[in-house]
């Protein structure tokens, strides 16, 4: 009965004593296939082909986020016509969130707070529909970039 103990106490101190830092296991490296499947939105999902289905997804989320910005009063002095270069991810449970802000140099000038009008245009955005890894069967977060074109008169 002794030695069960102490062979407990001692698997039970050298497991303890692993560090996951030092581990050499090499997690596989997932890469995207045509068969797996992009984020869609309510309505993307009756296309057929999956690049009319993507390029619905982008025009949806595009009209989505203009229709969601508010400027809030903010006048711009002069006229603007920039394209900026949005990196979102989408995760696994269907939320859109976004990463960066590409090519802002331009339109910082004009709307000093435009990063957080963005961020709050995505949050009014319905829940979407993940991306899917179809031979794993499982969603998937997804990074993506979208051009978005700001325009003043």
């Amino acid at each position: 009965m002794k030695l069960k103990q102490v062979l407990f106490l001692l698997i039970l101190i050298k497991g303890c004593s692993y560090n996951p830092k030092n581990s050499t296991f090499i997690t596989p490296e997932v890469k995207w296939t045509n068969n797996d499947e992009y984020p869609s939105i309510e309505d993307c999902d009756e296309y057929d082909t999956e690049t009319a289905r993507k390029n619905c997804f982008n025009s949806k989320i595009t009209s989505l986020i203009y229709s969601n910005i508010d400027l809030g009063g903010n006048l711009v002095s002069k006229k603007l016509n920039d394209t900026v270069l949005l990196s979102l991810l989408i995760d696994d449970q269907g939320k859109i969130s976004l990463l960066n802000i590409d090519n802002l140099k331009g339109v910082l000038i004009e709307i000093p707070d435009i990063e957080l009008i963005i961020r709050n245009s995505l949050k009014n955005i319905p829940s979407l529909y993940p991306a899917t890894k179809t031979n794993f069967g499982i969603p998937v977060s997804i990074k993506f970039k979208l051009p978005l074109i700001l325009k003043s008169n």
